[in-house]
């Protein structure tokens, strides 16, 4: 009996990274994807729509891409933790039930590498109340055109880190990096009640400032510490990302980006890599899907 004959799409499958995602989360992953596949915030900001589109439009790109060594033994995973119809009901709700869904998610793979893929920055905030229940210091390296500090007391894409700020029960440190200030207003900037906020400006980026920032978080680091890499895609330039809810004209390039990652990477952490990446919307990119292919190589070179 001849074996059967395979086909160039079925080749070409299985030396994808398509061929690593698994069918359902039911063993130990070395990757998982959690999706928050909606921009209900984004709007209750007064933000454009899409970004609800962004996690399976970079997952899309991501799966296409080959497999080398380092991914030949991965077990990737996703899973949908965000549920659009009831933020539109009742959109606090909906964010208490995505943080029970993270949890349950980070309990169930504790040795995964995390990537989280919003939708819109409010995302974060439930990301960050399932940390608060598992490690008793959170950091977050926010890369960032805005502050996400905004003053409203309601819940919405520019305010994530304000109003986690005013729930947690663990210590919180944040820095910002890449802010500019015409994208900011002095409100937004003002010092939270209970946490530190650190900004290196979009113009002030250089080697020797972002050396003494990772050197500053490093000495916080205890065993009892999670810090979070949190990428705004509004953050980049526009030339090379266009794709995004609001478009930098100043932004940083991608070269900058892995620059800053690298030091996230060297970093001593006592968990594995736990990488955000919000605000990408499809609808706005180029024909060539050019923001998505950016990011999903930037996943695959660095993660």
């Amino acid at each position: 009996m001849t074996n059967p004959t395979i086909s160039q799409s079925q080749k070409r499958f299985e030396e994808s990274l398509a061929s690593l995602f698994c069918p359902s989360l039911d063993s130990k992953a070395s990757f998982l994807f959690l999706k928050s596949s909606s921009d209900v915030g984004v709007e209750r900001n007064g933000g454009r729509n899409g970004a609800r589109l962004g996690p399976q439009s970079l997952l899309s790109s991501f799966r296409k891409l080959n497999i080398n060594k380092a991914w030949s033994k991965e077990k990737i995973f996703e899973l949908e933790v965000a549920s659009e119809q009831l933020e539109r009901k009742d959109f606090k709700q909906a964010q208490t039930h995505e943080s029970e869904n993270i949890l349950e998610a980070l309990k169930s793979q504790p040795h995964a590498k995390i990537c989280h893929l919003g939708g819109g920055h409010d995302h974060i905030y439930p990301l960050l109340m399932a940390l608060d229940q598992l490690y008793k210091k959170i950091i977050v390296i926010n890369i960032d055109a805005h502050a996400d500090t905004r003053m409203d007391t309601d819940p919405h894409s520019g305010n994530p880190f304000r109003l986690f700020d005013s729930s947690h029960k663990s210590e919180f440190k944040l820095y910002q990096i890449g802010l500019h200030a015409f994208a900011n207003s002095s409100s937004t900037l003002s010092p939270m009640a209970k946490s530190a906020m650190k900004v290196i400006w979009r113009d002030e980026i250089n080697e020797v400032k972002l050396q003494n920032l990772f050197k500053e978080i490093e000495q916080e680091i205890t065993e009892h510490t999670a810090v979070i890499f949190s990428l705004d895609a509004d953050a980049l330039a526009g030339q090379e990302v266009p794709g995004v809810s609001a478009v930098n004209p100043q932004g940083l390039s991608v070269d900058e980006l892995k620059m800053i990652w690298k030091k996230y990477s060297d970093l001593k952490l006592t968990h594995p890599p736990f990488l955000g990446l919000y605000e990408l919307n499809p609808v706005y990119d180029s024909l060539s899907m050019l923001s998505m292919r950016v990011l999903s190589s930037f996943l695959y070179q660095t993660i």
